[in-house]
């Protein structure tokens, strides 16, 4: 057993310690100091091997970091592992002249009761088996497991925070606060932490990573391994036009999907304006609608989206409740809480697994809701379409003569609301298409379009589902007919385009 403490003054943004371990041990203990309560600084370990074995970032939350060589007594913010002997370097990041205090202790055996955290009671899943790979690498998570049989629309959320962070829920009470408002699944997205291990629940946690800089935010839906997005790293990380480059590249190879997120809520809309729309997968609309400021954020967003998409980028459009809170609490100026799940994102899919949710929002089969439940059909030719599909083979060979080339749409909506439903035809509403609604009192509300085929040209229609007053209630995303060859375009220049300069 071993102890150690240091206590720092910051010189620099990022600075670096050794810890030395004398001898082969089954546990490491490190507990960290700062001035205030919520200081967004940032912490990392490193073994005598050159392993990353935990990322942290002060949210204001437990401080507490354990290592252990089981993954059942291992912080889920750590990788679990052996011991080993030797040099270990901690990596702290914190402003210039920021005091900083850390100790930290090594041992055998049972943990010592000070370093019991109430973050590792009750069974988990563990999405990383430590020692077996090199690296932080989630490779125990079962992407392909089947959580739900069935084809159908699957309720979800795709930005949530917890105490890992800089959110006031504990992780099994995100899950358990999912299963009340009826979620499928969840991503989980807390601040530059990558979560190894989650308590067992019925609904499905994707792992996932918000990518958090000072000029924006973005997800990364799906991370199998951490990334370097230190601001130390060769390219800056996540401070500069080139790390966040690479970092979005290296997701995606990794197969997760890149979302911005809140890109016009200031004073956290996108700022990266050289990044490539070709990097981005999606991007999230509609952000917590109880923070004031987001219903105008996400009326930009769905402006900066249909301009995106008349260009031929064609990103699926999701929401996210982004939910800091606990289910009690609610802004000043809102008198409903914030909860995850609000908005609720659906996902078409086979069957419900992370695989298959991620796969459902690339192919672009989504609608958001802050409450009506929408059944789709959508005819062309013989053939039937959800949101988010190509339509331009529906006619394909065909004699226009032999042919009623129309697009014939069915909506479907139970709603608690009484709704406005617009057809949005390439970012406009056509209102030339009226709907025909075949709505009995206590029934779901039955609306029919017959939108004529256009045979030349790139075409997109969405839906956007609105409450009396105007407020935004849902959106789908659109389908599609024809091709238009997306020209490399930059976030700078679709801001330019869509007339959005002034965030």
């Amino acid at each position: 057993m071993s102890r150690g403490r240091l206590s720092v003054t910051m010189e620099s943004l990022t600075e670096f310690f050794s810890i030395e371990v004398e001898e082969d041990q089954q546990w490491l203990a490190l507990r960290l100091h700062f001035e205030v309560e919520q200081s967004w600084a940032r912490a990392y370990l490193w073994d005598a091997e050159h392993a990353l074995r935990f990322c942290f970032l002060d949210g204001g939350n437990e401080r507490l970091i354990i290592v252990h060589e089981q993954p059942e007594s291992t912080s889920p913010i750590a990788i679990p592992g052996p011991i080993m002997p030797g040099t270990w370097r901690l990596e702290l990041s914190a402003n210039p002249g920021k005091q900083v205090e850390a100790e930290w202790e090594t041992g055998s055996g049972t943990l010592p009761e000070p370093y019991q955290s109430e973050q590792l009671q009750g069974d988990r899943e563990y999405w990383s088996s430590g020692g077996e790979h090199a690296g932080f690498v989630l490779d125990r998570y079962d992407w392909k497991k089947i959580w739900q049989e069935g084809s159908r629309w699957y309720k979800g959320d795709f930005h949530t925070h917890t105490v890992l962070s800089d959110g006031k829920m504990t992780q099994r009470m995100n899950r358990e606060q999912a299963v009340k408002q009826g979620l499928d699944f969840f991503t989980a997205t807390d601040h530059n932490v990558l979560s190894t291990s989650w308590p067992i629940g019925d609904v499905l946690v994707i792992p996932g990573v918000e990518i958090t800089a000072g000029d924006g935010h973005w997800n990364a839906l799906g991370l199998r391994q951490w990334m370097d997005w230190r601001s130390s790293a060769a390219d800056g990380g996540l401070t500069t036009q080139q790390g966040m480059d690479r970092l979005m590249k290296e997701a995606a190879e990794q197969g997760a999907v890149c979302s911005i997120n809140h890109p016009m809520l200031v004073p956290w809309a996108w700022q990266y304006g050289e990044t490539s729309l070709s990097a981005v997968h999606s991007i999230e609309i509609w952000n917590d609608p109880t923070y004031s400021p987001n219903p105008v954020a996400a009326e930009k967003a769905l402006e900066l989206w249909s301009v995106c998409w008349n260009a031929g980028h064609k990103l699926t459009g999701i929401g996210g409740s982004d939910s800091h809170m606990l289910p009690t609490e609610r802004y000043e100026d809102c008198d409903m809480p914030s909860l995850i799940g609000d908005p609720a994102t659906y996902v078409w899919c086979e069957h419900l697994s992370a695989e298959s949710v991620l796969e459902g929002v690339r192919r672009g089969h989504v609608y958001v809701s802050r409450g009506p439940v929408l059944e789709a059909a959508i005819r062309a030719g013989r053939d039937e379409y959800r949101f988010g599909s190509d339509m331009s083979a529906a006619f394909a060979g065909k004699d226009a003569a032999e042919d009623n080339r129309m697009i014939y749409c069915t909506l479907r909506i139970t709603s608690e609301a009484n709704v406005q439903v617009a057809l949005v035809h390439n970012g406009r509403i056509d209102s030339s298409q009226a709907a025909v609604s075949a709505q009995e009192e206590g029934q779901p509300i039955i609306l029919e379009w017959a939108i004529p085929w256009e045979s030349e040209g790139y075409h997109w229609y969405r839906f956007d589902i609105r409450d009396e007053a105007g407020q935004l209630l849902a959106f789908t995303n659109p389908v599609y007919h024809g091709s238009k060859q997306p020209q490399p375009m930059t976030w700078s220049e679709l801001i330019t385009r869509a007339d959005l300069s002034e965030i």
